[in-house]
């Protein structure tokens, strides 16, 4: 009778140790990537920051702290093609195959003037473009755009917005100056419809502003401080199927427009200085925003939508899934029968979600 208690014991011991084992193995060793669940993809792997994601046709483009890289297609591989390993920072498409990029100096000497390059075979090969943006001052070129309609393109730096021709050699002034001292103008919008461009980043004392040029009038409008310093703005959106409407994100969080920028409300007023970049829009009208924090790059993987222009927003954290979910970057595209969203992340390459698994 003794030793069958004895069995019995033992029997149960190794039960539940087996199911204790079982348990702790589903989580990640310390310091380890989270368990990613079939909801995340990997578009394309790496540990740097991925700033741009742009579409030519069907083919992918994204300009990255080490270069740009190219893809055909969504089945095909990525392709390294890049005339430096420094960071991009800002690319357009001209016209198919025909690409405009700005990159940081080869020296990392941020005095010295930032490059300029031209692709016209989908980036295999790039050209370098001698140009005069900051004059001698050698300004910061923080992001570029593609007007359309007029065939210019637009840049900014530090507190300067400029313009050129797509030859983009010979820079002017639209408003600003080549040599103030300033952190950086990020934000730039080319509305064709409402023929004006947008602009915006932070001043000398941490104050966030944006402005607008009118194209046909040249006046330039100015709205300061409708986020608490430290503040900027980074990126935004005219809304396609209401261009009266104008969503603004930066540090802080995000403003709103549904007149066209005569009056002003703050949705997400002061998001302890998280920074919103990229807000894109279903053809439904759906809008889609994420976020980062400047810090760190170990950091929550929060994607948020709208189904009411922007008024209202439903965050789905996806933090379990990765343990580096700041987004600097945002592209809406279809794969087949599928709708993605694209996630260019910091130090982690880019991710995709299906829209069907984000419920707004």
């Amino acid at each position: 009778m003794f030793k069958l208690m004895q069995i019995g014991i033992a029997v149960a011991v190794l039960l539940l140790s087996g199911c204790g084992g079982s348990s702790s193995d589903s989580n990640p060793p310390d310091g380890g990537e989270p368990p990613v669940s079939n909801k995340l993809e990997t578009v394309l792997s790496g540990d740097y920051t991925v700033e741009y994601i742009r579409q030519d046709g069907s083919a992918q483009i994204a300009g990255t702290t080490a270069g740009v890289y190219w893809r055909a297609d969504t089945s095909a591989d990525w392709q390294l093609r890049s005339p430096t390993t420094t960071a991009v920072t800002g690319i357009i498409v001209l016209s198919e195959g025909h690409y405009l990029m700005a990159t940081e100096p080869t020296s990392g000497d941020a005095s010295e003037p930032y490059l300029l390059f031209r692709s016209q075979d989908n980036g295999a090969t790039w050209e370098p473009i001698t140009h005069n943006f900051g004059r001698e001052f050698n300004t910061r070129i923080f992001n570029l755009a593609y007007d359309h309609r007029t065939d210019q393109v637009y840049a900014v730096g530090n507190a300067a917005v400029a313009v050129a021709s797509p030859a983009v050699e010979d820079w002017q002034l639209v408003t600003g100056s080549w040599d103030a001292f300033a952190a950086g103008l990020h934000l730039l919008l080319v509305d064709d419809v409402n023929q004006s461009v947008w602009f915006g980043g932070q001043g000398p004392i941490e104050n966030g502003y944006f402005g607008r040029y009118d194209q046909t009038t040249e006046n330039i409008t100015e709205w300061h401080d409708l986020l608490p310093r430290p503040s900027t703005y980074v990126d935004g959106l005219i809304h396609p199927l209401d261009t009266s409407t104008v969503i603004l994100g930066g540090e802080g969080g995000i403003v709103l427009s549904t007149d066209y920028g005569e009056t002003w409300s703050t949705p997400m007023g002061d998001v302890n200085y998280r920074f919103y970049r990229d807000i894109v829009s279903t053809d439904a009208g759906i809008l889609y925003t994420a976020g980062y924090d400047k810090l760190s790059a170990e950091q929550p993987l929060i994607i948020e939508c709208s189904i009411d222009n922007g008024q209202t927003w439903l965050k789905h954290d996806f933090s379990h899934e990765t343990s580096r979910g700041g987004v600097r970057s945002l592209m809406l595209v279809s794969d087949g029968d599928r709708e993605l969203l694209y996630l260019g992340l910091r130090d982690n390459g880019i991710k995709a979600i299906a829209l069907n698994d984000l419920d707004c």
